[in-house]
């Protein structure tokens, strides 16, 4: 598995993985990621990324990006 923050813009991912605090899972669950999400990733600027998850364009900072681990589609 690699490191979401890892992912270039256009891949796929499987989320497979969420290494955080249970305060940041929270946080993750209420923004829809979830283990076994299907994203795309739309940027990554090695400092925030904005993924696609079905309809809904989810921005992240490289914090929590670098706690979700996935496999690549």
């Amino acid at each position: 598995m690699k490191i979401l923050s890892s992912l270039e813009t256009g891949q796929q991912a499987l989320i497979g993985q969420i290494n955080a605090t249970h305060e940041k899972k929270i946080k993750l669950l209420g923004l829809g990621i979830n283990t076994g999400a299907s994203i795309s990733i739309l940027r990554n600027r090695r400092g925030d990324m904005v993924i696609a998850m079905g309809n809904a364009r989810i921005s992240l900072g490289k914090t929590l990006a670098s706690l979700i681990k996935v496999r690549e589609l």
